[in-house]
Formats: C-alpha cells, sequence, structure tokens
C-alpha cells in the first residue's frame, strides 16, 4: 500500500469516486432515517437547551448534577404548559364548531354561485355532513394511533436530547471528554444557527401573539406557538404556520379580515427577517438562501420532515466535516507487489 497525491489522480477518476461515495452514503442515510431521524432530533433538542444548563452553573454557582435536575424541571413544566394551551385550545374549538360549520357553509353556499354563474357545475356537499358521528369515529380510529406513535417517537427524542445534554455539559473547571468536544466542534455552527433561529423566532411568536389578539383571532396562543415550532423549517415552515389562524379568521369575520391577518403576519415575519435577524446573523453564520434551498431538498429527500428541521445545522456541520477531514486526507490506493 502507498500513499498517493490526490493530484496525481485524474480528474474524472475523482469526480466519480467522489459520486459514487456520496450515492452510497445517501442510499445508507436514508435508509437509516427511521434511527437517524430521532437521533438527530435529539441532538438538535440538546443544542438548543444545553446553553440552559451552563448558564446556571456559571450564574448560580451550582454543580452539573443540579443544573441538569433544574433543566429537566424547566423542561417538564414547559411541556406540561403546552399541554395545557392545547387542550384549552381544542375546547375552545370545539365549543365554536357549529359556528365554524355555519359559516362554512355560507362560504360554500357562496362559492357555488359564483362557479354556478361561470358556467362550472360545483359538486353537491352538505357541511353538515362532515363532521357526523360516524366520521369523526373513523378520523379517531385513524388519528389516535398515529398520535400515540408521535408521543413515543417525541418521549424518545425527548431522552436523547436529555443524554446528549449530560455528555455535553461539565463541570466548571472539568475538561470536556471526547465525544462533547467533537460534538462541540462540528456542531458549532449549527448551534449557532440553533440560537439566532430561536432568538428571532421568539420575537416574531411575541410579535405574532400580539397582533393576533388584537385582531381577535381565537387560541392565538397556539398559532404563535405553532409559527415558533415551524419557524425551524426554512421558508416552508412560515407557509404552513400562516394558513391556520388566516382559515380561522375566515370562518370567524369573513374574508377581509382574514386577509389583514394574513398581510399582518406576513409583515412581522418580512420585519423580523430583514430587520431583526441579520443582527442576530452578524456574529452567528452566513447562509445564503441556495444553500438554505438546496439544504432543504436534498435532507428533505434522505430523511422526510426530520430533514426539513434539520436542514441548515446538518448542512453547516456537513460543511465544517469536509473541511476538516476528507480535503486534507492523501488518498491512499493498495498497489499489489
Amino acid at each position: 500500500m502507498r500513499t498517493v497525491n490526490s493530484n496525481s489522480v485524474p480528474p474524472i477518476l475523482r469526480i466519480m469516486l467522489g459520486a459514487a461515495c456520496a450515492v452510497i452514503v445517501m442510499a445508507g442515510i436514508r435508509a437509516a432515517s427511521p434511527i437517524l431521524g430521532p437521533l438527530l432530533l435529539g441532538l438538535l433538542l440538546a443544542y438548543a437547551v444545553v446553553p440552559f444548563p451552563r448558564w446556571i452553573m456559571g450564574r448560580f454557582k451550582v454543580s452539573k448534577n443540579k443544573a441538569i435536575v433544574l433543566t429537566a424541571v424547566a423542561a417538564f413544566a414547559f411541556g406540561l404548559f403546552l399541554l395545557f394551551a392545547l387542550d384549552v385550545a381544542t375546547l375552545r374549538i370545539a365549543q365554536k364548531l357549529p359556528g365554524y360549520e355555519q359559516r362554512l357553509a355560507e362560504f360554500y353556499g357562496q362559492a357555488t354561485v359564483t362557479m354556478n354563474a361561470e358556467g362550472i357545475v360545483a359538486p353537491i356537499l352538505s357541511i353538515k355532513n362532515v363532521f357526523t358521528p360516524e366520521r369523526i369515529n373513523a378520523i379517531t380510529r385513524i388519528v389516535l394511533p398515529e398520535a400515540g406513535s408521535i408521543l413515543s417517537h417525541g418521549l424518545m427524542v425527548f431522552l436523547l436530547a436529555f443524554l446528549f445534554v449530560v455528555t455535553m455539559v461539565e463541570d466548571i473547571g472539568v475538561t470536556q471528554g471526547p465525544l462533547a468536544e467533537k460534538l462541540a466542534y462540528y456542531a458549532s455552527d449549527a448551534q449557532r444557527y440553533v440560537a439566532v433561529t430561536a432568538k428571532t423566532s421568539g420575537i416574531n411568536t411575541l410579535l405574532n401573539l400580539a397582533f393576533l389578539l388584537t385582531m381577535g383571532v381565537d387560541t392565538p396562543v397556539i398559532w404563535s406557538l405553532l409559527y415558533f415550532f415551524l419557524n425551524f423549517i426554512p421558508t416552508l415552515g412560515f407557509m404552513i404556520a400562516l394558513v391556520p389562524p388566516t382559515f380561522v379568521t375566515l370562518l370567524m369575520y369573513g374574508w377581509k379580515r382574514a386577509l389583514l391577518v394574513a398581510c399582518g403576519l406576513i409583515l412581522t415575519n418580512l420585519i423580523v427577517d430583514n430587520v431583526v435577524t441579520p443582527i442576530f446573523m452578524k456574529h452567528a453564520v452566513d447562509v445564503s438562501f441556495l444553500e438554505i434551498t438546496l439544504s432543504l431538498v436534498g435532507w428533505t429527500f434522505l430523511l422526510g420532515l426530520t430533514g426539513a428541521i434539520l436542514a441548515i445545522p446538518l448542512t453547516l456541520s456537513l460543511k465544517k466535516f469536509i473541511g476538516k477531514s476528507l480535503w486534507q486526507e492523501p488518498l491512499v490506493i493498495e498497489r499489489s507487489g
């Protein structure tokens, strides 16, 4: 075996070897996505949480174990708050469901008249028959198993995140272990990106909450929290989060206020993206729109929804790994004789 400088290898061979390796790696990632998904989500959650125990240790001079316990209690309290808010929102929506059905029937009737006037035959649909007990039971039989699966995956993600936090946090004055050092190095840019996204999403969430409260939209806390979490999905997250409050406003007040709500949410997002985000990103990481688009498409193809959430952090970590490892390694080729 001898070491050959990569410059002595024909360019076409380097391209073919690189393409073959890339295809093999991507096939492996796609095949292992059910395992990699929760693992990477847990790691991302750990990066978002780990500054909290470190802040507690530095601010109150407590040990690692106490900081971890306080972090777990705070996370549990936040989870209870989310469950309580979701339960309140569900009850409120259930109480107003008859009114929503009536408004939806009115809108459908108006749309039918308009389509018939244009010579388009509209399908006959009774909105009141959409939410019959039989349909609700059928939906329940589909939703409950999925909800159980989501809950089990969520518990696994939280458990993995807790284990990662325990690994990454060290007592003051104690040197980090090899695994913690590698996690800190390769994901430093990703961690800064997550921190910046969390800050800007929090600011935008508060603006959205104040705006929705002013407009009188039902369950504004839920829609604002939904935006916060979906904003971690580049571009598509905001578009998805825009739909529920706009649709609810349409059913409550009509299309004029719904249009106003949509424009207001778009305006707050533009202000935060173009004014607030550059201030935080200036000292964090620089991610181009092309990188965001390619990352979103590629990682979503490989990991599904998890890939959409992790697209930018994974790309930043991959860039650092390639810059550190691959381009600095000489090409090793076996020679017989």
